[in-house]
């Protein structure tokens, strides 16, 4: 191994940080490989084995950084109010994403084939009761369009969008208060959202998003990251330098402790070796629902999240050469492109529902169709396939 492959990181003339497009890309992956619902070699290590946490909060998280570097970089240049202007622009775009996809649905469900049931049903992985994510057929059209313009309805493939598009409208005024100076009044407004709704449990309106991703408790993940964002030079400096050594070696060792608790879920689904240890699922089912619940982004969650992106953007640092030569070629474009690829790996899925793949039950199957699907991504993004028309 030679010397430069323990490089640290150092930025590219381009401007952008590849190192949050890798984390990105390795969060795309994480999207398609689960939403592609089969056991594999690449899966079994994503349905929470190596700690409790999922695509989703990297997605939600990873967005407000971005977005708080961005917008904190030209508030100063070119104002408040232009910024405020694109944020929204941007928020409206991705509601109209949201309406294309769903109205998409509905007519491909209309049509005899293919079968969507796999983005109109939701059904639970481990078995059980499972749910219509869309009314059933020969529903009024003007009931299907009023459900589709309020985001009642969609694939549950893509409901974060709808959180997507709350937390962005509301980014300006979070903006606003870092751009005057009150980042601690801003964080401390979104945690004390947060530690509310853990309590109330509220939903904002009828959005289906609203029941796997509610907006008051999400919003911490986003609005927090966009503190970290604004301010990204003193954090990234912190967390790759030798100041933050001792902090990210103790994220380190919290991320192994929930790695090591996560092994035991008897949850079986997903996993094809023999679990090392297993709990009882009554009890861990009840400390789960308090600690560890992905829809009320529990306390425990929230911790784990924090420490592994702390962990993960530390080694991206100190082992940016050996990290991007083995995985960059694949990521980085994935990630610069992450909303162009999570809204095409939902026909992705689609499609790969509509072959007898899925239905071989094979662990080596099962792994070539998540190594294809990510590969086919990753080649429409290299050859830019309707870079015009849909959203990146």
């Amino acid at each position: 191994m030679s010397a430069t492959d323990h490089a640290p990181y150092a930025p590219p003339a381009g401007g952008r940080d590849l190192r949050l497009d890798f984390m990105r890309g390795f969060v795309m992956l994480f999207v398609i490989c689960v939403h592609l619902e089969y056991l594999s070699f690449i899966n079994a290590f994503m349905w929470e084995r190596v700690g409790f946490f999922s695509s989703a909060e990297g997605f939600v998280g990873l967005s407000g950084v971005v977005l708080g570097m961005v917008y904190g970089q030209k508030v100063g240049r070119e104002g408040f109010a232009a910024c405020a202007t694109r944020i929204w622009r941007r928020a409206w775009q991705l509601y109209r994403v949201n309406v294309v996809v769903i109205a998409s649905i509905l007519l491909l469900r209309a049509l005899p084939w293919p079968d969507t049931a796999v983005l109109t049903h939701w059904q639970p992985a481990t078995g059980g009761q499972g749910y219509d994510l869309f009314p059933p057929e020969g529903t009024v059209w003007w009931q299907l369009i009023w459900q589709a313009l309020l985001l009642q309805i969609g694939p549950h493939q893509f409901q974060v969008m709808g959180l997507y598009v709350l937390v962005i409208a509301g980014a300006p005024a979070v903006l606003l208060a870092l751009h005057r100076g009150h980042w601690r009044a801003a964080l401390a407004a979104s945690v004390a959202i947060y530690l509310l709704n853990l309590w109330l449990g509220l939903r904002l309106g009828p959005l289906k998003s609203e029941y796997a991703f509610p907006a008051l408790s999400w919003q911490l993940l986003f609005y927090g990251g966009m503190v970290a964002g604004f301010h990204h030079r003193a954090v990234f400096a912190y967390l790759a330098g030798p100041a933050g050594r001792r902090a990210v070696l103790l994220a380190a060792a919290v991320s192994l402790l929930f790695a090591l608790a996560a092994l035991g879920n008897p949850g079986t689904a997903f996993w094809p070796w023999p679990l090392p240890y297993r709990y009882d699922p009554a009890l861990f089912q009840q400390v789960y629902d308090t600690w560890l619940a992905k829809e009320r982004l529990a306390p425990l969650r929230l911790l784990n999240n924090l420490c592994f992106y702390a962990c993960f953007f530390a080694l991206l640092s100190r082992q940016w050469d050996l990290c991007n030569r083995l995985l960059g070629w694949l990521l980085v474009p994935i990630g610069q492109a992450s909303l162009y690829v999570f809204i095409w790996h939902v026909y992705v899925v689609l499609l790969v529902a509509n072959t007898p793949l899925g239905a071989l039950h094979s662990l080596w199957m099962n792994t070539l169709v998540h190594a294809g699907a990510v590969l086919l991504l990753w080649w429409m993004v290299k050859r830019r396939f309707l870079f015009a028309v849909v959203p990146r």
